[in-house]
């Protein structure tokens, strides 16, 4: 990689790093505003790879409604609001539906993939709520250790990805989808996110104040994060080859859009926060 390129990757890396733990860790308001974010972003990049320069309003119509569900959902939690107040925020949904019938009315076009960020971002964006409150107090702890586990476990599948499986007849894990990425890749995620969990478990009497979280709860983590940060990985490269593009987006320089930053966040969200909630 030339230098420029990886001092450009670098230092980009960083902001995004220091954005991410000054939105967790700020307050609950700053960590609303980081998801949000990260929701529309999403969505925005999700459309313009599989349904480019058609159904404008209804994308909006979409954006809309997961934006409004998950503000709505934070005030459930944060405020007590009561949660019939989450109904009026699917109406979006039901006129995009009544626009389509406008729009593909000339050729019969109907194309459900512009629901699927549903379930693909907002669905996992909402399910992070359960991450972060608790008994009705922020604690983003633990979700920033879900991420910790996740950032190690990309680091540990590239450099031993990089170290012991580009070599000549190495077993690829799915190059079908994704040439590069190797079985040795993933054994070293495994490794690296299991090493993490033991390092956060030994860390969380400290000033993270999460002596109350359960042993079994870092392991039970950290094999989610191993498991499904790979197939949240393959997806994503699966709508990429669909769409025809090597990134999601270019939001952020030198390591694409922020599909390509939580792809596999996506996946092990809404698995990591119905666990914890029957652990605890």
């Amino acid at each position: 990689m030339p230098m420029n390129q990886l001092l450009k990757r670098t230092i980009s890396g960083a902001l995004f790093l220091a954005l991410m733990l000054c939105g967790l860790l700020l307050s609950e308001f700053t960590y609303l505003g980081l998801m949000s974010a990260v929701l529309l972003c999403s969505l925005i990049e999700f459309y313009r790879m599989m349904i480019p320069g058609r159904y404008r309003t209804e994308k909006i119509c979409i954006a809309v409604a997961a934006l409004a569900f998950y503000i709505v959902a934070f005030c459930c939690v944060r405020f007590a609001l009561p949660s019939k107040w989450l109904l009026p925020c699917l109406l979006p949904v039901l006129v995009a539906a009544v626009l389509m019938l406008f729009d593909a009315s000339s050729d019969y076009d109907f194309d459900t993939s512009i629901y699927f960020p549903l379930l693909y971002v907002a669905f996992p964006v909402v399910s992070s709520l359960f991450l972060v409150f608790w008994e009705g107090a922020y604690t983003p702890w633990i979700l920033l250790a879900v991420l910790i586990m996740i950032w190690m476990n990309d680091i540990g599948a590239y450099l031993i990805g990089m170290a012991f499986g580009q070599r000549e007849g190495s077993a690829k894990l799915f190059p079908a989808l994704s040439p590069k990425k190797s079985w040795a890749g993933a054994v070293g995620g495994v490794l690296f996110t299991l090493l993490t969990a033991w390092a956060l478990k030994a860390f969380a009497a400290g000033p993270a104040g999460l002596s109350w979280l359960p042993s079994s709860a870092w392991w039970i983590l950290a094999g989610v994060v191993a498991v499904l940060g790979i197939f949240g990985d393959l997806f994503e490269s699966l709508l990429k080859r669909h769409a025809g593009v090597k990134d999601s987006g270019n939001i952020i320089p030198g390591h694409g859009g922020i599909l390509d930053r939580f792809d596999d966040v996506l996946f092990i969200l809404p698995v990591a926060a119905a666990l914890l909630r029957f652990i605890l």
